[in-house]
């Protein structure tokens, strides 16, 4: 099903992730820019984004008005709080506030899940 006329939102929603991850390392966006994303959930005030970031792409800080967690599915990001470095990897998940995380940056080509709440996203 191509990505324009997929559906967003339902009663139940199913995803391959490991396949959904080799569409966008062929997108044309992640050969020009190293950054590709596809929202698999937009319904009401929740969105989930799939995106896939190669090696050294910076993401900096994520400028949403709500909190968010990013779970790392393959590779690994560093990221910045106040004055403290960190690091995740294949496995693990981060919750943050508004910009509380920074400084974002794929230390391998990596895939994440981005989920959103709280925000109106215009849809139910």
């Amino acid at each position: 099903m191509s990505s324009l006329s997929r559906p967003l939102a339902g009663e139940t929603l199913t995803f391959e992730l490991a396949a959904q991850i080799a569409d966008l390392q062929k997108d044309e966006a992640y050969a020009r820019s190293g950054r590709s994303g596809r929202t698999l959930v937009k319904s009401g005030h929740l969105r989930v984004t799939l995106t896939m970031l190669a090696r050294n792409t910076d993401v900096g800080t994520h400028h949403a008005e709500t909190p968010m967690t990013l779970q790392v599915l393959q590779g690994r990001l560093s990221y910045r709080v106040g004055d403290q470095s960190f690091e995740m990897g294949r496995g693990e998940v981060l919750y943050f506030g508004p910009g509380h995380a920074q400084d974002i940056r794929a230390l391998d080509d990596t895939a994440l899940l981005l989920t959103i709440t709280g925000a109106d996203t215009g849809e139910e």
